[in-house]
């Protein structure tokens, strides 16, 4: 288990490519239940509700997904589904866990004015970090995937991620409302 840990850190340091992960369903579904479970935890550290939390997780994983699948059926190489979600969905936990930091911070800082808005800045800044980072990492894994360039699949990854952003909060949105 540490060895799969120790992967998603060379991964998310550009250091391993996503096809030097096992195609293994168990794999998968083990990495997308810590997905769905990072991202419940991440969703409650910021204010919002666990349903709230659960639906954006099972969202934003079921979108990711969906689009590799069908941009990988797209250029035929579905065969790398399996190493590239979980490639995607490890990268995102590990940054996802790491955002519990200034996120946690900026909870905790509140609306609060004077010395804390310079620990509100430092964590929208670390914050700010970390979503380049994963966009960074997520290029590089769809760089391994598809066979682009890293600019490429920054590209792709900015695009997707705003459009992910998007669908999700209106979705989970329109579910509150009801």
């Amino acid at each position: 288990m540490l060895a799969i840990a120790y992967f998603f850190i060379d991964l998310s340091l550009l250091r391993r490519p996503p096809q030097d992960l096992p195609a293994s369903t168990v794999l998968f579904w083990l990495v997308t239940l810590t997905a769905f479970g990072g991202g419940v935890l991440l969703a409650v550290t910021a204010g919002s509700p666990a349903s709230v939390g659960s639906a954006q997780s099972v969202l934003g994983l079921g979108l990711m997904y969906a689009a590799l699948y069908l941009g990988l059926n797209l250029v035929e190489r579905t065969a790398r589904f399996w190493q590239a979600a979980t490639a995607l969905a490890g990268a995102d936990t590990l940054v996802g866990l790491i955002a519990l930091l200034p996120i946690g911070l900026a909870v905790s800082q509140g609306g609060s004015a004077g010395e804390e808005s310079g620990a509100l800045a430092l964590a929208g800044l670390m914050f700010l970090g970390l979503v380049v980072w994963s966009v960074v990492i997520k290029g590089h894994i769809l760089r391994h995937t598809f066979g682009l360039t890293l600019a490429q699949g920054v590209a792709i990854a900015v695009a997707f991620d705003l459009f992910s952003f998007i669908a999700v909060a209106a979705l989970t949105d329109v579910g509150s409302a009801a």
